[in-house]
């Protein structure tokens, strides 16, 4: 597998295969940490029922430490960028906590503001909790570890999600990129 390390947070991208790939040591210990105590408040966030289990989800980040996220980030985005060769655009980031039993049943995405997903794990949990992603009818996944995840191109073409329910809670943090400097329909 491909391996290179960017910038000044440590973060190492592996390649998994074509347009999936696996990151670790995401956040400094100091981000992490904050996010990991934004989910004492995650009895008020909204409901997403799915096909199996609900999942509770808040896109509220304080605008600066949106910003400290996502300057966090920035050599993972130079990263995507030289492989699109393209310029990209944060979306808003969403923090996850899907309850056990949970299931994100496969699927693409479907929005054209949708160009790259970034999933960051923030706990650990069972290797078959992680994102599984389709690339010629086979399948890759990410494990599920702390400060660990992946980064997806183009999930609007490709199969993604869990195969299997979870087996305990499952902590993250979500970030998309778009193509495009203004947010289209949805």
């Amino acid at each position: 597998m491909d391996c290179v390390s960017v910038g000044r947070m440590g973060q190492v991208i592996t390649k998994v295969t074509e347009n999936f790939y696996r990151i670790t040591e995401v956040f400094p210990s100091e981000l992490l940490q904050r996010l990991q105590s934004a989910f004492c408040y995650v009895d008020d966030w909204q409901r997403e029922p799915n096909i199996q289990g609900v999942r509770l989800a808040t896109s509220t980040i304080e605008g600066q430490f949106t910003s400290e996220l996502q300057d966090s980030l920035s050599d993972v985005k130079k990263f995507i960028e030289s492989n699109i060769g393209k310029k990209t655009y944060w979306n808003g980031p969403v923090l996850w906590h899907d309850e056990s039993g949970y299931l994100n049943a496969c699927h693409k995405d479907q929005s054209q503001n949708i160009s790259v997903n970034i999933q960051v794990y923030l706990n650990n949990g069972d290797d078959v909790q992680g994102t599984y992603f389709e690339n010629n009818g086979k399948w890759y996944s990410i494990p599920y570890e702390c400060n660990t995840g992946y980064i997806m191109f183009y999930p609007t073409k490709h199969e993604h999600g869990m195969k299997h329910e979870s087996t305990t809670y499952r902590q993250s943090f979500y970030q998309s990129l778009r193509l495009t400097t203004e947010f289209l329909d949805w």
